[in-house]
């Protein structure tokens, strides 16, 4: 089966580290999480708390400069997990590039285009719903 830590080390590396641009439609972000679209997201409670404290950049940040607070980073991972891995059934996808490439258009579309898009692959209904042909479909890639 795929995994899901391959998968979301891809995806990190295009959803970079923390910016908040007042431009961007997203506004404040971190590691691809926008606090406009997922303020309910517990690892806000924590970038909140690591500001108070002093913490936390003001101004935009690669990954690899931010201070990594292990809780924080285990939060960003559950997110990505549950929030589109478990949606998509990457658990359930024998090949890890159809896993990954149907993760990111997922991260990036939303899951109801991305599921769409593979149902029309597999030539199946289209529902925009991961059902058990559809992973039997594109297990068989």
């Amino acid at each position: 089966m795929a995994d899901y830590k391959l998968a979301y080390s891809k995806i990190l590396k295009s959803e970079g580290g923390y910016v908040n641009d007042p431009d961007d439609r997203g506004g404040e972000t971190y590691k691809g999480i926008s606090r406009k679209f997922w303020p309910g997201w517990l690892g806000w409670t924590i970038i909140d708390a690591l500001k108070k404290a002093g913490k936390f950049p003001k101004k935009p940040v690669t990954p690899n400069e931010i201070e990594i607070d292990v809780q924080l980073q285990y939060e960003v991972s559950q997110f990505y997990y549950h929030q589109f891995w478990s949606k998509i059934g990457g658990d359930k996808i024998k090949n890890q590039s159809i896993a990954e490439m149907l993760l990111d258009a997922a991260v990036n579309e939303g899951i109801v285009p991305a599921i769409r898009r593979a149902q029309t692959i597999a030539g199946i209904a289209v529902t925009g719903e991961i059902t058990d042909e559809l992973i039997t479909k594109l297990n068989k890639l």
